[in-house]
């Protein structure tokens, strides 16, 4: 496992609205009430992110377009 935190996939392919703001909210939750100092395969908000990649990436599966390197990345972390 990797150090290195993971940047928010920017593509939204596959994600609602409702999602996109659902998960704002809660990635700005853990943000504020979680540890400071976790390791990145324990942390909540590099899990969000990583279920966020994958997301995306099934969403491209589904529609038969190619995901971004950075998507897929993300996704098979």
């Amino acid at each position: 496992m990797s150090d290195k935190k993971l940047p928010i996939v920017e593509d939204t392919t596959g994600l609602s609205l409702t999602y996109r703001v659902l998960w704002r909210l809660q990635f700005l939750g853990f943000t504020v009430l979680d540890p400071a100092d976790q390791l990145p395969h324990r942390d909540p908000r590099e899990r969000l992110k990583r279920d966020r990649a994958r997301k995306v990436l099934r969403a491209h599966e589904a529609a038969g377009t190619q995901a971004p390197d950075e998507v897929i990345a993300a996704a098979n972390r």
